[in-house]
């Protein structure tokens, strides 16, 4: 399972990617928008920061034109980019156009909400069915649920659709991977606690104190 941050903060960015564990990034309208008003700047630098692909949403779900006329546009601009269609009719429609002029161009659909949805994006050909898991956690007891079937209904009739799943604590990044997610998306600061538990913290705080209580300052021998 690839892990990508979503994230529109390029000092985030490459904070993950100094820790050698993400593969690329996700954003959204809330994201770009969070970041300032110039959205080609800010576009710019989440490219340049990102080690590999970068998730990118065109605005509006309800006109298929101008959506089309997004994604080319962003299609164009970088070769890192996957083009973002939000899951509604038109989204949908905008879908199969665009994969019927440019079978290679990479596109998710996101804001997927159910195994249907799921389904209906796979059907329409799209790459990445990205499902909305974190915020399904505010409604669902366990928002990992919707992944296993999904994953094999794509394994029932052939579809290779992957699926991106939304998590927000370590232990769904586990449950995600588990159930057969190709790739978690999480925001910088779950992306860190990933690393915590107050177990391993406990016990590294012991070997020191137990090394130091006989060793001081002293380590093994520098090669």
């Amino acid at each position: 399972m690839q892990l990508f941050i979503d994230s529109s903060d390029p000092k985030e960015i490459l904070k993950a990617r100094e820790w050698g564990i993400i593969q690329g990034v996700t954003s959204n309208p809330s994201l770009i928008s969070k970041a300032g008003p110039d959205m080609r700047k800010t576009l710019d630098a989440i490219l340049e920061a990102s080690p590999g692909q970068v998730f990118c949403q065109v605005i509006g779900w309800h006109d298929k034109g101008p959506m089309m006329e997004q994604a080319r546009w962003l299609h164009r601009y970088s070769d890192k980019i996957i083009v973002k269609l939000p899951f509604s009719i038109a989204g949908l429609q905008a879908l199969q156009a665009l994969k019927a002029e440019k079978r290679e161009m990479p596109i998710a659909m996101t804001a997927i909400a159910s195994v249907a949805q799921a389904y209906l994006a796979a059907k329409c050909g799209a790459d990445v069915a990205a499902i909305f898991n974190g915020p399904l956690d505010q409604v669902l007891d366990q928002p990992v649920d919707i992944v296993a079937p999904i994953r094999t209904i794509y394994r029932n009739y052939g579809f290779t659709t992957k699926i991106l799943s939304c998590g927000r604590f370590p232990r769904a990044f586990g449950e995600f991977a588990e159930a057969g997610t190709d790739i978690c998306t999480m925001r910088f600061e779950f992306v860190k606690m990933l690393f915590e538990h107050p177990f391993t913290d406990k016990r590294l705080h012991g070997f020191a104190d137990d090394w130091k209580a006989v060793f001081g300052d002293a380590t093994w021998p520098k090669a």
